[in-house]
């Protein structure tokens, strides 16, 4: 999918059983992250923790929220920690409502993206 001009590969996330929302892959972030309004309509609470981020987004610290249950597509992940990070909302042209970093892209192995055709391959992980 592109946006801003820029080329991104989507993929449904359902979290706490609500979703699916629209993740952007994103191999440069070493934690994922999740939108704050999702977050609250999800009922994520914050750990109490902050993290430090930089990224295209700016830098700063920011609250880490607790997610027992989320799917990729209909893959189940392992609980995990990620940051709440305001991503804008689809009227400001973003749409992004969260990043799947590479904290649960690694425990997928090899990821297949087809730009050509927009599929994106994962294999479960295992």
């Amino acid at each position: 999918m592109e946006q801003n001009g820029l080329t991104l590969a989507f993929i449904p996330v359902s979290i706490e059983g609500e979703g699916p929302f629209m993740f952007a892959l994103d191999t440069g972030a070493s934690t994922s992250v999740v939108d704050d309004d999702v977050a609250d309509r999800v009922g994520l609470e914050p750990t109490g923790e902050r993290r430090s981020v930089s990224g295209v987004l700016g830098s700063g610290k920011v609250p880490v929220a607790q997610v027992d249950q989320w799917d990729v597509g209909n893959i189940r992940l392992d609980p995990g920690e990620v940051t709440v990070i305001d991503l804008g909302s689809p009227t400001d042209g973003g749409g992004i409502q969260g990043l799947l970093g590479s904290d649960v892209l690694s425990d997928f192995g090899s990821i297949t993206i087809d730009y050509d055709d927009g599929v994106l391959t994962i294999p479960a992980p295992g």
